[in-house]
C-alpha cells in the first residue's frame, strides 16, 4: 500500500512547530515590537520537526511493508496514493481540514492522526477523514493490514503494548534536509523519547497527558542509549532534544541511562525538560557528566497566588532560584519557561513575574500565554468564554478567553514587553555569550 503522510503547515511569518506543546503545536509569536520581531525571524533557522508520534507511525508502517512518503504540501496527482494519514494539531488545524475536504473529493481513504484529532474529532470527520483515537503508532503495530479502514468514523483500539515495542522513529527519511539548531548549539540534532506520561498537577492545562496519560512509561534505559549511538554513528547526530514531558522522573531510571551513556564514552549531548524539585546535587553532576547541555525549567509566575489558584506547584523560589545557579556552576544552559495570563493575573502579577525572570537571568526565557486547550479539566470551565473563532489561535501567544481584567490587546503588550525587558539588556547579552564560549 502507498501511504502519504501529511503533515500541512500554515504559511506564516513565524516559526510553527507541531513538535511541541504534547503535539498540540505552538506558534512562536511574540509580538510586534523590535526585540520580538528579531527573535521571531531567528527562530525560522530552527529546527521544525514532525511530531514523534508521526515519525514513530511511518517507522511501523514502513516495517509493516508499507511505502510511506512524509509531505507537507499535498501532490497535484493523488490518485497513485492508496491512504492518506494527516498528522493533526491545534496550530494548523483549519489547514488541516482544508487539505482533508480536498482530498475527500478523490474519495481516497483518509485517516487523521495524532492528540488533537483524538480530543477534537468531530473536525476532522466532519472533513471526510476518520479519526484514530489515541497513539497511533500503536494502532498500526496493531494493524497491518489497513485494507479496510472505515470511512468517517473514530478508531478506537488497545493500548496494549509498551514504548520498547515501537522501531525507531523514522527520522532517516526527514534527516539531511534539516535546518540547524541555533539555540544549543550549531550540531544536526534530532528529537528522541525516553519516557511518556507526566502525573504533575499541571494536568488540568497541560496538554501532555491527553494522550500520553498521567502515568510515567519508560523505555528501556540500555535501548535508549543504542538508539542515540545508532544516530551518532550513522547520521552522524551529536545532540539530542528529549521530548518527555518530566526527564528524570524516575531516579533509577536516570541514573542507569547516564551510567550507560558513560560508559560508552560516545561524544554526544543532550536537552531535556524537566521538574527542579527531582534534581538534586548529586544527579545535577551525574547528568552533565553524561553529556547534559541544557534543561527546560517551568517557572510559570513569580505570584504565589496565581500558581495557587491555577493548580500549579514548584518549589520555593528561594529554592528554585539557587537550583538554578547549581544547574549553571556546573556548565548546563537553563531555558525557563514562563506564562502570563493566568485567570488570576493582573499587570502587576504579570510585571513581577517578568522582573523574576530577569533576576533569574538564564540563557534563555520563554513567556507563553495561558490557554485553555480542549481535552483538559479547564477546557469545560472556561469553553463559554472562549473568544477567539479559529483553533489555530490556540497557539500560547494569543489570549483566547475572556479574562477578568486583561484584554487580547493588553496580553499582546505585555508579552511583547516581556521579551523586549528581558533579551535587550546587556546583562543578558554577556551571559548569553559566555555560555557558549565556556559550556
Amino acid at each position: 500500500m502507498k501511504i502519504l503522510l501529511l503533515d500541512p503547515e500554515r504559511n506564516v511569518s513565524h516559526r510553527i512547530s507541531k513538535d511541541t506543546n504534547g503535539a498540540y503545536g505552538t506558534g512562536n509569536d511574540f509580538g510586534d515590537s523590535l526585540i520580538p520581531n528579531l527573535l521571531k525571524k531567528t527562530l525560522k533557522y530552527v529546527h521544525d520537526w514532525p511530531p514523534m508520534f508521526a515519525i514513530y507511525s511511518m517507522a511501523v508502517l514502513k516495517k509493516n511493508g508499507h511505502e510511506v512518503i512524509y509531505s507537507k504540501n499535498l501532490p497535484d496527482k493523488i490518485n497513485d496514493i492508496d491512504l492518506f494519514i494527516v498528522v493533526s494539531s491545534i496550530v494548523c488545524c483549519e489547514t488541516e481540514v482544508e487539505e482533508i475536504k480536498k482530498i475527500s473529493l478523490s474519495n481516497k481513504k483518509i485517516l487523521a492522526i495524532g492528540p488533537f484529532a483524538t480530543n477534537k474529532p468531530k473536525k476532522y470527520l466532519d472533513a471526510g477523514a476518520s479519526v484514530i483515537s489515541g497513539e497511533p503508532e500503536f494502532y498500526f503495530l496493531q494493524n497491518k493490514d489497513l485494507l479496510n479502514i472505515s470511512l468517517n468514523q473514530i478508531i478506537y483500539f488497545k493500548h496494549d503494548y509498551n514504548l520498547d515495542d515501537l522501531p525507531y522513529p523514522d527520522w532517516g527519511s526527514v534527516l539531511r534536509n534539516r535546518k540547524t539548531s541555533l539555540l544549543f548549539g550549531f550540531d544536526k540534532s534530532l528529537p528522541v523519547l525516553a519516557t511518556r506520561g507526566c502525573p504533575y498537577s499541571c494536568f488540568k492545562y497541560c496538554v501532555y497527558p491527553l494522550q500520553q496519560g498521567r502515568l510515567p512509561r519508560q523505555r528501556d534505559p540500555i535501548k535508549i542509549v543504542d538508539e542515540l549511538e545508532y544516530w551518532y554513528k550513522n547520521f552522524n547526530v551529536k545532540m539530542f532534544i528529549f521530548r518527555d514531558p518530566v526527564f528524570s522522573i524516575n531516579r533509577k531510571h536516570t541514573i542507569v541511562f547516564c551510567n550507560e551513556l558513560i560508559s560508552r564514552k560516545i561524544n554526544i549531548k543532550f536537552v531535556i525538560e524537566t521538574h527542579l524539585r527531582i534534581l538534586d546535587t548529586e544527579l545535577i553532576k551525574l547528568l552533565k557528566k553524561a553529556g547534559l547541555r541544557a534543561a527546560k525549567v517551568g517557572v510559570e509566575s513569580a505570584d504565589e497566588e496565581v500558581l495557587k489558584e491555577a493548580n500549579r506547584f514548584t518549589i520555593k523560589k528561594n529554592d528554585e532560584y539557587l537550583k538554578i545557579r547549581e544547574l549553571e556552576n556546573n556548565k548546563v544552559l537553563i531555558s525557563a519557561m514562563f506564562i502570563i495570563g493566568f485567570p488570576t493575573d493582573n499587570e502587576k502579577t504579570i510585571m513581577n513575574t517578568i522582573n523574576y525572570a530577569k533576576k533569574l537571568n538564564t540563557t534563555f526565557a520563554q513567556f507563553n500565554v495561558w490557554t485553555p486547550y480542549p481535552g483538559t479539566p479547564v477546557f469545560e470551565e472556561y469553553k463559554n468564554k472562549i473568544i477567539v473563532n479559529k483553533f489555530e489561535e490556540y497557539d500560547q501567544y494569543n489570549l483566547i478567553y475572556e479574562h477578568k481584567i486583561l484584554s487580547q490587546k493588553n496580553i499582546r503588550y505585555l508579552l511583547g514587553k516581556a521579551y523586549t525587558l528581558y533579551y535587550a539588556r546587556l546583562n543578558w547579552f554577556f551571559k548569553f555569550v559566555r555560555s557558549f564560549i565556556f559550556v
